[in-house]
C-alpha cells in the first residue's frame, strides 16, 4: 500500500471537517507518499501535536492559527522522527474492571400510614 492510500485509510470514518481538510492537504502533497508509511505516525498523534503547537502560541486561551500553518505543522509531523518531535511512545495500560456492590439501605416498616 503507498502512503497516500494508508493516509486515507486512517481518515476512513473521519466527522470532524478540521481534520478532514489537512488530511486532504496531505493526500494533495504526493512528494510525501513514502513518508505516510511511517508506522509509528497515527492521525491522533498528529492532532496532538498540532494542538500542542497552537497552545504554545495561545494568548489567555485563545488561538488563531492559519490553515497554511496547520498544513506545515502537518507536513513536519511527518516529516520527522517521533523524536525529532519530542513525542514519546505511549504504553497501554489495561484497563482494570471493578465491580461495585451497590449497597441498599435497609427499609424500615412501619405500618400503614394515614393521610388524615
Amino acid at each position: 500500500m503507498d502512503g497516500i492510500e494508508r493516509l486515507r485509510k486512517l481518515a476512513e470514518g473521519q466527522e470532524d471537517i478540521s481534520l478532514n481538510r489537512v488530511i486532504e492537504y496531505l493526500t494533495s502533497v504526493t512528494e510525501m507518499n513514502e513518508k505516510y508509511n511511517n508506522e509509528e505516525k497515527s492521525l491522533k498523534q498528529m492532532t496532538d501535536y498540532i494542538k500542542d503547537k497552537a497552545k504554545k502560541i495561545a494568548k489567555d486561551g485563545y488561538c488563531w492559527v492559519e490553515d497554511s500553518t496547520v498544513f506545515t505543522w502537518a507536513i513536519d509531523y511527518w516529516n520527522k522522527t517521533n523524536e525529532e518531535l519530542g513525542i514519546t511512545k505511549q504504553i497501554a495500560t489495561p484497563k482494570i474492571e471493578t465491580k461495585v456492590k451497590e449497597i441498599v439501605p435497609e427499609v424500615q416498616t412501619m405500618g400503614q400510614l394515614s393521610l388524615f
